[in-house]
This record gives C-alpha cells, structure tokens and sequence, in this order.
C-alpha cells in the first residue's frame, strides 16, 4: 500500500500532563468525561479530573499489573495478570467488589452500553456480572484463548474472539447463537457503534469483516504486517486499522469500501501501532515510537488536523467523549492531555 506525503498540520493545544508510577497500560474515560483513569504495569490506577488533570486517586488493584479497564454508569472496572477483575467506584477509589476470572489474567472486559452488565474474560473462559459484581452465569470457549470482547449496540449480543472466528452469545440466556468463522487466528474485534459490522484484524495479515444485516463476510487483504488495532469512528461510517506504514482507513459509507480506495494517513515517520477513535465524532488520533500524536478527520482526506511531539514513544491513546480532549500515554509513565477542537 503506497501511503501519501506529510503536510503541515498546526500542534496540538496541550491542556494539561501528569506522571505516572509506571510504564501506562491502559487508559479510559468515565462516559460523563469527567475523570480519566490510567492503569500501569505496577499495578496501579490513577484517577484524574479531565478538565484540570488534578489527580483524584491512586490506589493498587492488581499484582503484576493493570492489563484493562473500563467505566461504567457509576463504575470503573479493571482486569489485570492477577487473575481477578474488580470494581471500583471512581468518585472515592474505593473497592466494590472482587470479580475472580478463573484463568491466569484477565485480558479483556466490556460493559454494555447500558452499564447493566460486565463480561469479562481470561484465557478461555468468559464470565457476566452485574454492574455491583454479582456473577450472572460463565461459559468456555472450545478453542484457543479470547482475544477481543465487543457488545452490540443494545447489549443483547456479545461477541467473543477466539481462535479463528467470531461466536456471538445471547446475553439473555447465555447461549452461543451463531459462529463466524475465519481461515486464519483473529486478533481483536471492534463492532460498530450502529450494530452493521464486525471488524477483525487477523494473522493472515488481513482485515475480515461480517455485515449483520444477513453476515455477509469480506475482507481487506495486502497488509504488510497483522493488523493490531482496528477502530470506528462515531457515526460508523469510518474503519481505521494499523498494520501498515501509514493508517489504513475504510470508508462502509455507501456501498461500502470493497473495490474502493481506503485513506492512507501518514503522519509517522515510524509505523503507527497506536490508534484510537472519538465515539461521537469522526475523528482519529494515531501515535507511533517516533514520539508523535497526529489528529485526523477522516472526511477531510488525508490532511492531518494537528500533531504532537511526546517525551517517548506513545504507549496508549484516548479521545474524552463529552469535552472537547484527547489523551496520549508514553512508554517513560507520563500521561498528556490536549485540547482538540469541539
């Protein structure tokens, strides 16, 4: 894939930077914008207020460290390589509840967009909680380990990656309601916000993709590496993934991207392996080991919006659904935030 040349783009409006204990993990943000959570490879989580970046708390949650986490109504959950997930409430830093996962790490967890419910996995197994931690029910995939968990629009389907395909479970009664099977180990999921499409990166160095509307399959092939990261945009209309020399963004507007042309934003001068999408807006922010962060608008093509240059090489980024931010983490235990335009 050929990717475009570097314009100009203005520098990013730094709002605020805090440090970390730790090399930064994983980030998130409440879903009223107003605390960011990051947790490190020591085990901790540090909760910041997002406008002013004063930090709240900072507490340990998991031995060996905080491998995931997610908000909540009222909530932040965490996974981490001590097995176990937990809740906590993000307004005190208090504990809520213990969540064991019955495997050597948890690696993966996701609310449904209603906060009524968890899932989390570790190894095979995949568990459901209530939003105060009461387990609902668990079951076991039959093959390899679960490599990504997505719930669709309302919340009555979760997707688990395992192996090479994709199982959809009821989460009414816990049981499997279809397979969407794939040639070649998939390495993350991302389902768009409108419910249409199931994206995965794969090992086959491809982009496979199943519409629900009848689970047609496709897929983007020609990747000179696995795609790592596949992410949507807002209004669905827009799949980014890394995996190449630039970010390679699909456009499902319309008759949807097979044949077509994707963008090609090439904003590093070293491959981007950091990638994230704004959940209400068409935006994209991209982060590379060259110690860059490059804001895009998919509509309007291949011109970055504005860029960054970071301490050290980006580690985690973030976009703040309800304030006008983003946030980029760097491997030397830093964590940036910058104003982007609302």
């Amino acid at each position: 894939m050929k990717t475009s040349s570097m314009k100009n783009p203005q520098t990013l409006n730094p709002a605020w930077q805090a440090p970390l204990d730790d090399f930064p993990t994983a980030l998130a943000v409440s879903r009223d914008g107003s605390v960011v959570a990051a947790g490190t490879a020591s085990g901790q989580i540090h909760l910041f207020d997002a406008s002013a970046g004063e930090k709240l708390h900072t507490f340990d949650a998991h031995t060996h460290g905080v491998l995931t986490l997610g908000f909540g109504r009222d909530r932040l959950a965490s996974g981490g390589q001590d097995g176990h997930a937990r809740l906590w409430d993000f307004k005190t830093g208090a504990p809520l509840a213990h969540l064991p996962g019955g495997g050597s790490w948890v690696s993966q967890l996701a609310f449904t967009p209603d906060g009524k419910k968890l899932a989390t996995a570790s190894g095979r197994q995949v568990k459901l909680w209530a939003a105060d931690g009461t387990a609902l029910s668990a079951f076991t995939v039959e093959t390899g380990g679960v490599n990504g968990l997505a719930w669709n629009a309302v919340g009555g389907l979760l997707a688990v990656v395992a192996g090479a395909e994709v199982q959809l479970w009821r989460a009414a009664d816990t049981q499997l309601d279809r397979r969407l099977k794939w040639a070649s180990t998939l390495l993350n999921i991302a389902w768009s916000p409108d419910g249409q499409v199931i994206a995965c990166g794969s090992l086959d160095k491809s982009v496979h993709f199943w519409r629900t509307r009848g689970w047609l399959d496709s897929q983007m092939g020609g990747y000179a590496k696995k795609p790592q990261s596949v992410v949507w945009t807002g209004d669905s209309r827009w799949l980014a993934t890394t995996g190449e020399a630039a970010v390679i963004v699909w456009n499902f507007g319309g008759k949807g991207p097979e044949g077509s042309r994707p963008l090609q934003l090439d904003g590093h001068a070293l491959p981007p392996d950091q990638l994230a999408a704004h959940p209400k807006k068409s935006l994209l922010l991209t982060g590379a080991k060259d110690r860059s962060v490059v804001l895009w608008s998919p509509r309007d093509g291949e011109t970055p919006q504005a860029q960054a240059t970071l301490p050290d090489a980006v580690s985690a980024l973030l976009f703040n659904p309800a304030i006008a931010q983003c946030y980029a983490a760097t491997e030397n235990g830093q964590l940036h935030a910058y104003w982007i335009d609302a």
